[in-house]
């Protein structure tokens, strides 16, 4: 039997069309699953409990967490080169950044699709993908053992000390800004790291331990095997939500870092989903609640008021963030193997 439409049935079925049309991403995202890297710790936490169900409210579609480091998620772009990635989004620090430019791993970032990107201050607009954080180191001490903040670095040579100071390999981002920024304070440059190994060898009395990843090192916290030693911002705030004796004291020299920053791996899955993943990781309430324990990532969005921990040890405006010292990663990321290499044969214990 043939049916004739009439016109409220056309009326019905144009609204229904239109409705479609103009239905937002959220619908046409929904079934869509978005695979992204993100780092060990409060890192997967933070994306887990915040980013996630934000990005699914807005979009629709479901998030599976690759929990890996950024050495290793290069290792795995390399080794998918020409197929399809496996993850869409890839969390890195500023000297993988280089690497994965430099082996076409991930793509320049659309800021044009990014609504949050004109929030971010202008040091953290990056062509290849936003810088979404910052990495401070400074000295760690444990307050129980030593009652007044250090002011220098030079304190971790202190006779007093001895047997108490603890390090990382330099295979740890850690590891390698501290070697950095010692290199410089004792007259080095990039072209010449024998100031920063002079004063290693000079410290190895006052070494306790040597941590061979930053796993082993945050346990020499807990065990109160150490007193004092470099360590990062976000991790001493996460052991001391664990009521770990340690705090962190930015030595006179001044605060220095790196960028931590999110972006769109190539040949990825769902690359619209993924731009709309790291868009919503520069909004201002999703860096405001991540600010908060027992996240404490540092916000890089202009809109986000600097409040807790970060106004006491790094910065009290977003202008102090700008600040930061950073490290030249295109000279010193070249010569790492070797540095690594050196410090294993003449410091690691």
């Amino acid at each position: 039997m043939t049916r004739h439409i009439g016109r409220r049935d056309f009326l019905a079925a144009g609204l229904a069309l239109g409705a479609a049309a103009a239905a937002p991403d959220r619908l046409r995202a929904q079934a869509k699953n978005l695979v992204v890297a993100t780092f060990p710790g409060t890192w997967s936490e933070a994306h887990r409990d915040l980013l996630a169900p934000y990005f699914r409210q807005r979009t629709g579609a479901t998030v599976t967490q690759s929990i890996i480091l950024a050495q290793d998620q290069i290792a795995r772009l390399v080794a998918a080169k020409g197929n399809r990635a496996p993850f869409d989004v890839a969390i890195l620090d500023d000297p993988q950044v280089l690497d994965a430019v430099k082996q076409d791993l991930i793509v320049e970032y659309p800021a044009a699709k990014s609504p949050n990107w004109k929030d971010l201050l202008p040091q953290f607009q990056d062509r290849w993908g936003p810088k979404i954080s910052m990495q401070v180191i400074g000295i760690g001490y444990n307050p129980k053992k030593i009652a007044s903040p250090p002011r220098s670095w030079d304190e971790l040579w202190e006779p007093k000390y001895k047997g108490r100071v603890g390090l990382t390999a330099l295979n740890s981002q850690l590891g390698i800004a501290f070697l950095a920024e010692l290199n410089r304070l004792k007259g080095g440059d990039e072209g010449n790291f024998e100031p920063a190994f002079k004063a290693l060898r000079e410290l190895l009395p006052n070494v306790g331990a040597i941590a061979a990843n930053l796993g082993a090192y945050a346990t020499l916290w807990q065990q109160e095997q150490i007193d004092i030693a470099p360590y990062n911002f976000n991790f001493v705030q996460t052991l001391k939500g664990k009521d770990v004796p340690v705090e962190l004291a930015i030595p006179g020299s001044g605060p220095v870092g790196w960028a931590t920053s999110l972006h769109l791996v190539a040949n990825a899955a769902e690359p619209d989903l993924a731009v709309k993943y790291i868009d919503e990781h520069l909004d201002a309430g999703i860096q405001a609640q991540m600010l908060k324990p027992p996240y404490d990532v540092i916000p890089t969005n202009s809109k986000v008021k600097l409040e807790g921990a970060i106004t006491l040890a790094i910065a009290k405006t977003q202008d102090d963030l700008g600040k930061i010292r950073t490290i030249d990663w295109d000279k010193l990321n070249p010569q790492r193997g070797a540095l690594i290499e050196r410090f294993n044969r003449e410091i690691k214990l």
